[in-house]
């Protein structure tokens, strides 16, 4: 008994050995499996997907320096992987029956020295990974099954035009991470059942038209990672059934819609990780199949236009995640994607979606906007979508949170607009300018177009203008009309040469000298405005487009309560001008000089601390009008100034010229001191100029109303100033009167200022603005008196010239 045990064990032993490989021949004619080898039978799948079981021979990754001579003659796949085999003989003439050879990882240089000849029924060939130079001719023209062939990441520089000769059911090919150049239609001639064609990580120096016409069955196609900045627009000529398209990592600067046009039956499309800076009308036009779209980690994608997307009908997923300063979405960018079910949105710069937005996705049923700088104060924007009733779902909805305003910092936005919406919370949506809109400078060749970009958000949707250097204002209703001083009389026009476009771009097709200075875009709406300016420089030589800084830089923004203002800048400062205040006969000028943005000045730090501002050292404020011209010294230091007696309704042209210093220490310690000259400049003293156009108001009485909320305010407020107006009127008369009475009693003010030698400014400014006027009033009614008693009466055709060289009108 005993015995017969023991035979049996050695038996057992003996058929072990043959499965796990230990070399040699057993009784019976068994085949034994290569030393070290792992031989079994495996789940093999086709190309189709189809199962089969394969008889399997593994001798992965065993430093084989050349193909095991006992395999199998029945064997299917054979997995020779990362070993160091260079070239095989005759090894592999007797595997007539194999279907799966994957020879990647190794050491060869050639195809031909592969020895492949006898492998009729190979299905799929793995040659990645090898140091593979060229693709000759016919040299895999025997693998007439061959279905599927590896030869990425090697060496490939050159392939002949009959290389894939007798691939006729090739139906999938792998090229990609080689070292091609170009590509030849040629080579597809030999493969017309092709499917999937993988090219990319190759240097081609650019696509040709007709490139793939071949491939009239192909279905996906890669063009990753090529360094393509262009397609032609007839390089996918022929691909009728292509249904899916990869421009992965490419340098694409804009969408290429004239070769997707071609297109018909395209349903996948991937262009992320490309340099495109704004999603455009009609970039996806005709594209009537189009299911997933992905524009997905964009560095420079800024904004995405108005129909965007336009006439996609079947478009189900829509991906615009990860772009870094994606800040701006057109409320009608969506319009007609009635198929849309997933909107992802996450990982961008954006604050605010309109609800025209979210409501023209009827079909919409999950969105993703975390990590976005979300604004929680727009509850008439996001409360129909997401609050309660709503049916949309918020993917990862608890780190959606709250970035503005400072209360709700942190919260989840679907909290705040479920507590919010319908509550009774207040709703103030500001406009706010994206600080990715526009850089704090720029530099442009002369010649060259300018295109100064400004979007917003706010609800209700924002509008926009842009005040010019020279104070002009441009809004896409009107073009400014630059006006130009010469010598400092009379205006004169220019040629039309500034345009908006949307949503707030300022538009100059031909850049000159003169269009330097600071360019300055505001945005308002019934609730407010917001303002943020950029300072432009026209260089002759220099290069095109450059940009100074990043960011958002808020030191040199003029405040957003004044939407007038006049610009210029030099390579020292920018001096910033603006209308403070306008009556019909009196304007109040206010100003600042800034540092320069230039790349000397501007740093990383800069975004929340300005630079030292430069010391005054005189200021001269210069207004010019057929009616009136007259030139005005300014106290140093002082930042207003108060232009009277000027023309209602009338426009009128001002320039302030200012002398500065760089900034020293015993500057900040000084006070402003009166100067009724100007102080003469050093060698290192810089002279900038601004000028601005101002219209006076008409001189009847008028009310504008800005934002209001209720009509009975309104009212009240008229009639409140019609009161006020008719006792002012009564209080005049009854004055005049007193002072014919007590003419010998009274004094003159402004006689007195004339002959003072030196009057301290705190006594100058602000009170007396007004008794100011008063005195001038009263001298001009003793003047009329006079005039009409002596009989001398004298009409005033255009206004006086008033020499204001001996005072200063504060």
């Amino acid at each position: 008994m005993g015995l017969a045990v023991l035979v049996i064990f050695l038996v057992l032993l003996v058929t072990s050995s043959v499965c796990v490989g230990v070399g040699g021949a057993s009784q019976g004619g068994a085949v034994l499996c290569p030393l070290q080898c792992v031989c079994e039978t495996r789940p093999w799948y086709t190309p189709q997907s189809v199962f089969h079981q394969a008889r399997t021979v593994d001798c992965n990754e065993l430093h084989l320096q050349r193909v095991p001579a006992n395999v199998s003659s029945d064997t299917q796949v054979l997995l020779l992987q990362s070993n160091n085999i260079s070239s095989i003989t005759t090894e592999l003439q007797s595997l007539t029956n194999l279907t799966e050879l994957d020879l990647s990882q190794n050491h060869f240089t050639q195809v031909s020295s592969m020895g492949l000849s006898s492998l009729g029924r190979l299905v799929t060939l793995y040659l990645e990974e090898n140091h593979i130079e060229e693709l000759e001719d016919y040299s895999l023209r025997n693998l007439s099954s061959l279905e599927e062939l590896y030869i990425n990441h090697n060496h490939i520089s050159s392939i002949g035009p009959k290389a894939f000769a007798g691939l006729t059911n090739l139906l999938r090919l792998h090229l990609n991470s080689n070292r091609l150049v170009a590509i030849d239609s040629r080579w597809f001639e030999s493969v017309p059942s092709l499917e999937i064609l993988m090219i990319g990580e190759n240097p081609i120096l650019g696509l040709e038209e007709k490139n793939f016409l071949p491939l009239s069955r192909l279905h996906s196609l890669v063009l990753a990672g090529m360094g393509l900045a262009s397609v032609p627009s007839a390089a996918f000529l022929g691909l009728d059934y292509l249904e899916s398209l990869s421009f992965y990592d490419n340098q694409l600067r804009s969408v290429p819609r004239d070769a997707l046009s071609t297109l018909p039956n395209l349903k996948f499309l991937d262009l992320n990780r490309n340099p495109i800076s704004r999603v455009q009308q009609g970039d996806f036009q005709n594209l009537q199949h189009l299911e997933e779209l992905s524009l997905n980690n964009m560095e420079q994608l800024l904004m995405v236009e108005r129909a965007a997307f336009r006439n996609l009908p079947e478009i189900a997923k829509l991906e615009l995640c990860n772009n870094p300063r994606l800040s701006y979405i057109n409320p009608q960018a969506f319009s007609d994607l009635s198929s849309l079910r997933t909107l992802l949105l996450h990982s961008n710069q954006l604050s605010l979606l309109s609800g025209d937005l979210l409501s023209s996705l009827p079909s919409l049923e999950e969105v993703s906007l975390h990590s976005n700088p979300l604004r929680c104060d727009c509850l008439s924007s996001w409360g129909p979508h997401l609050g309660n009733q709503s049916r949309l779902k918020m993917l990862e909805s608890s780190v959606t949170l709250c970035s503005s305003p400072p209360h709700l910092i942190g919260q989840e936005l679907q909290e705040v607009v479920a507590v919010g919406w319908g509550g009774g919370r207040a709703n103030s949506c500001l406009p706010h300018i994206s600080p990715h809109a526009f850089p704090p400078a720029m530099n442009v060749s002369v010649g060259q177009p300018i295109t100064l970009e400004c979007w917003a958000d706010a609800d209700p949707a924002p509008q926009f203008y842009w005040v010019t250097p020279t104070g002009d204002k441009v809004s896409s209703e009107a073009v400014a009309v630059p006006v130009i001083s010469e010598e400092g009389r009379g205006l004169n026009r220019k040629k039309k040469k500034h345009r908006v476009s949307e949503p707030g771009a300022l538009v100059i097709e031909h850049a000159e000298p003169l269009d330097a200075g600071v360019y300055t875009c505001v945005a308002w709406n019934v609730e407010g405005a917001d303002t943020k300016s950029v300072s432009v420089f026209v260089d002759s030589q220099g290069s095109e487009g450059l940009w100074f800084g990043g960011g958002n830089w808020r030191s040199g923004e003029p405040s957003r309560e004044h939407p007038w203002l006049g610009n210029s800048s030099s390579a020292a400062a920018s001096l910033v001008v603006l209308a403070k205040v306008v009556h019909a006969h009196s304007v109040v000028l206010e100003w600042k000089l800034y540092p320069s943005g230039g790349p000397s000045s501007l740093g990383q730090n800069q975004q929340d601390a300005p630079l030292p501002l430069p010391r005054w050292a005189s200021a001269t404020v210069h207004i010019d009008n057929p009616q009136i011209s007259y030139t005005a010294q300014v106290p140093v230091d002082v930042q207003e100034y108060n232009l009277t007696h000027l023309l209602p309704a009338t426009e009128y042209h001002v320039c302030l010229t200012v002398s500065s210093s760089p900034p020293s220490p015993a500057s900040a310690s000084s006070s402003p001191s009166f100067s009724p000259t100007p102080i003469s400049p050093s060698p290192s003293t810089s002279i900038h100029t601004s000028c601005l156009n101002v219209t006076t108001k008409e001189a009847g009485f008028s009310v504008e109303m800005v934002a209001s909320r209720r009509s009975s305010v309104a009212l009240a407020a008229v009639m409140g100033s019609m009161f006020a107006l008719s006792i002012m009127v009564l209080l005049v008369v009854y004055m005049g009167r007193r002072v014919q009475q007590h003419k010998s009693c009274g004094h003159s003010l402004k006689k007195y200022i004339q002959h003072a030698t030196s009057i301290p400014l705190n006594e100058l400014y602000p009170p007396l603005i007004t008794l100011w006027e008063s005195e001038a009033e009263k001298d001009k009614d003793d003047k009329e008196e006079e005039e009409r008693e002596a009989g001398e009466r004298e009409e005033e055709a255009g206004g006086s010239q008033i020499n204001t060289t001996k005072t200063y009108m504060w």
